[in-house]
């Protein structure tokens, strides 16, 4: 099975698409039969602030695929940085060093 990272730098904004594109592509993916994880750093960390509050259509799918297994982490710092303390159910800290170990096992790597 081919292995896919996403790496998601950038936050959930409507003016610039770029949290909603990674998390449907990550959905595509996923249905192609993939392994794939999704790795949160600076400001896509922010995909995760009022997890529980926000309904809009990225953080939707982001909760149904987590439901369906895709491995989410994210940088410890980047948390730090936002502020974020809680981390939603399938949703790990990780770090620079993680995220260098998910490079390296990679077939695949996008960065949005």
């Amino acid at each position: 099975m081919s292995k896919a990272l996403i790496i998601l730098h950038a936050g959930p904004d409507e003016a610039n698409p770029r949290a909603d594109t990674a998390v449907r592509l990550a959905g595509a993916m996923l249905a192609d039969n993939k392994d794939v994880r999704l790795f949160l750093a600076g400001q896509g960390v922010l995909i995760l602030r009022d997890w529980d509050k926000a309904s809009d259509s990225t953080r939707s799918l982001l909760r149904e695929l987590l439901e369906l297994g895709l491995e989410v982490q994210c940088c410890g710092n980047s948390l730090k940085a936002q502020a974020i303390e809680t981390l939603p159910s399938g949703v790990s800290r990780s770090s620079m060093k993680g995220l260098s170990s998910w490079i390296s096992g990679a077939d695949e790597v996008v960065c949005f």
